[in-house]
């Protein structure tokens, strides 16, 4: 996978005025259904060469549990302040 540090120098100056025109184009309200196509393009092919650098990475099921649990104990609170107070 490709970030800033490892672009090809000739390649750099190409990112930043596509990330300009996209910046352009959201301040304008208008869609490139080209660009978006090929941001499309560009995002599944990072996310496949992260899975297979990396494997298969499941953290949103930890985090949900995460935040499910912590829900369940701001209710029991909640539901008995006087137990958390004394």
């Amino acid at each position: 996978m490709e970030d800033l540090d490892t672009l090809p120098v000739d390649t750099l100056p190409e990112f930043m005025m596509e990330r300009e025109e996209a910046v352009n184009r959201i301040l304008h309200g208008t869609r490139d259904p080209e660009a978006m196509r090929r941001a499309c393009e560009r995002m599944d092919r990072m996310r496949e060469e992260m899975r297979q650098r990396v494997g298969e990475v499941e953290f949103a099921v930890d985090l949900i549990r995460e935040s499910r649990d912590e829900a369940c104990l701001w209710s029991d609170l909640a539901d008995h302040p006087g137990d958390w107070t004394s």
